[in-house]
This record gives C-alpha cells, structure tokens and sequence, in this order.
C-alpha cells in the first residue's frame, strides 16, 4: 500500500531503520523523531491508514525510546484533572507548533 507522496510502506519502514542504523547523535535522533511524528500524523490524515501509521510508530517508539512503550500509559496528568484554561493554552500551543511546521 502506498504512503502517497511519502513512498510505500515498506520504503516508509526501511526509512525508519536505515536512520536508526546510521545515526547515533541522541540531539539529531530527537529531532529526526519528533519530525517524523509529525509526518506521521499528516500521513494520517491523507490516507486515513491507521493500521500503517500505528505500526510506524511502534516501531520509532520501540528503536529510539529508552523507555518501555508501556511508560507512557502511566506518565503525565490525566486531561480529566487538567484546569480548562490550561487544557485549552495546551491546544492552542500545540496546534501552533504543529501549523507552523506543516503549513496547509
């Protein structure tokens, strides 16, 4: 199946290995990580395929986390105890940060 402009599949994987193999700096492996986040999530909205954007991300969390996967379900503050004002400041932040990098 193909990822649009962002190859198929199995080239999207092989992009995700090939830059753990060959890279090792921890400051440029955040950044490659957090932009492929991203990526992912615009992938997402393109396609639509879940199943393929779901399984990119476990395998970046399970190549380039110190931290079992399991780790996030039980870290930060459940949204049912964040204050409104704060919860909304957090959106606006994130949805910020997110158009400024992928503009429409």
């Amino acid at each position: 199946m193909s990822t649009g402009k962002y190859g198929s599949e199995e080239d999207y994987y092989n992009k995700i290995l090939d830059f753990f193999q060959h890279n090792q700096d921890r400051e440029s492996i955040e950044l490659w990580r957090d932009k492929s986040l991203m990526e992912l999530m615009k992938i997402l909205k393109l396609t639509r395929n879940k199943q393929f954007v779901k399984n990119a991300l476990i395998l970046i969390l399970a190549l380039y986390n110190s931290n079992p996967i399991d780790y996030y379900n039980y870290s930060g503050t459940s949204v049912e105890f964040i204050d409104k004002k704060d919860k909304a400041n957090m959106i606006s932040i994130l949805e910020t940060e997110f158009t400024e990098e992928y503009p429409n």
